[in-house]
This record gives structure tokens, sequence and C-alpha cells, in this order.
């Protein structure tokens, strides 16, 4: 079964409050650039580096099959989306005033070789993830057959002690409207759109981001700003 805009909003009603409320968004006054993001330090962390996501999330067989269908060879998710969810997540982080980055890794060791390179390198923590459901949606902006829907966990490690100093995860298939009024908010942002499975994580992402920021943000004084930032 599939889903249109029309199921999206569902309902002329539905349909009604959509055109409304994304007519108001078009004609709201412009807003003022942002304001610069004043640098924060999560808990202990001067600097934070994400490496690719950990995938622990069974294939995404069918997405592949009906690209192969269409003539499209795409690599698998477990191979291309744990670096740009890294990517993601680093630029969230940006976003919010820590300094981040995503970095990559050496497969090859495990993962408290993996955080012992980093500290080395210079970073005070390490937001590690792990994928447990990745299916990317099949259609597009306006029609599915399949809403993309994600699931994840991260946690923030300290990497002089080892100690995880925070935690979250986040799960979410995309739906329509009529099936969920409570993500009116989250629909309008998205513009009535059918997301990918990366923006649908980015959702994640930033919720995530503000969350660890109101449990152990602070304000970063000067003399500790990185260079660059």
């Amino acid at each position: 079964m599939g889903y249109s805009m029309r199921d999206l909003a569902s309902g002329k009603s539905g349909w009604v409050l959509v055109v409304a409320l994304l007519a108001l968004a078009a004609c709201s006054p412009a807003r003022k650039p942002p304001a610069p993001v004043p640098p924060i330090t999560l808990f202990s962390c001067s600097d934070v580096a994400v490496p690719p996501f950990a995938w622990m999330a069974p294939e995404d067989t069918v997405y592949i099959e009906r690209e192969k269908e269409k003539g499209r060879d795409v690599p698998s998710h477990s191979v291309s989306a744990g670096v740009d969810l890294s990517s993601r997540l680093a630029l969230c982080l940006k976003e919010k005033g820590v300094s981040a980055s995503a970095v990559a890794v050496n497969g090859e060791g495990g993962l408290q070789e993996q955080v012992d390179a980093l500290k080395e390198q210079g970073y005070a923590c390490v937001l590690l993830g792990r994928v447990e459901r990745y299916e990317e949606r099949i259609g597009s902006d306006w029609s599915v057959n399949r809403p993309a829907s994600v699931a994840f966990k991260v946690l923030l490690m300290d990497t002089a002690t080892g100690r995880v100093v925070w935690k979250g995860a986040f799960d979410e298939a995309q739906q329509p409207l009529s099936d969920n009024l409570l993500t009116l908010r989250r629909f309008v942002k998205r513009k009535a759109r059918w997301v990918t499975a990366g923006d649908l994580a980015e959702t994640g992402f930033r919720g995530l981001v503000s969350s660890m920021a109101r449990a152990g943000g602070r304000l970063t004084p000067a003399e500790e700003v990185p260079d660059g930032q």
C-alpha cells in the first residue's frame, strides 16, 4: 500500500489544515539571520569526535531491489549511511556551538583501540552511534510506497576515563498526520513532505543534541575556545 501527499494530510479537513499552515509559513515575515551561537562545552568534552555509526540494522533489501529495477546500483546502507550519519550528527553539534568533527577510524581495531586512538588525536570525548533500523523511503517527496523508518542509539564517552557521560536513543517511522496528530509540528517543519531516512535521522539528532546540551552544556570560556570557532 502506498501513501500520497493526500494520505500524509489525510482527508479534506486535514488537507485544508495543511494548506493553511503552509500558506501561513510562506507569508510570515522574513526572519532575521540567527545570532552567532556561543561555543559550549558538553560535560568535560572540549572537542568531540563522531566516528561512522556501527551498523546493527538488517540490510534494506527491498529498497536495494527497487533501485536495481530502475537501473541504479546503490551501495549497501551499512557501507555508505554510517559515514553520512556521523557527518550529519557532527554538523548538528556544531550548530549548537559544540566543537565536533566527523572522523574516520581504523575498522580493524576494537572499540577501545579506536577510542584510545581518538584520545591520542586530542579528542576529549567520542560520540558513538549504533543503527538498529534503517529503511529508506521508497517513493518521492510527495508520494511513497513505503515511508522512511530509522532507529539508533548514541552515547557520549569520556576518552580519558572511558566513562559514559550521556546516552540517548531515537526511533521513528514517518506516518500520515491522521495516524498521529502529535506529529503536527514535525509535519509542518517538513513542509508536508515524505522525507528520506537520512533526513529522518537528522530530526532525531537535533532533538538528542538539544537534550545533551540541556543536561551538560556550559558556555566555553574565551580562553578555551578552539581555533577557528
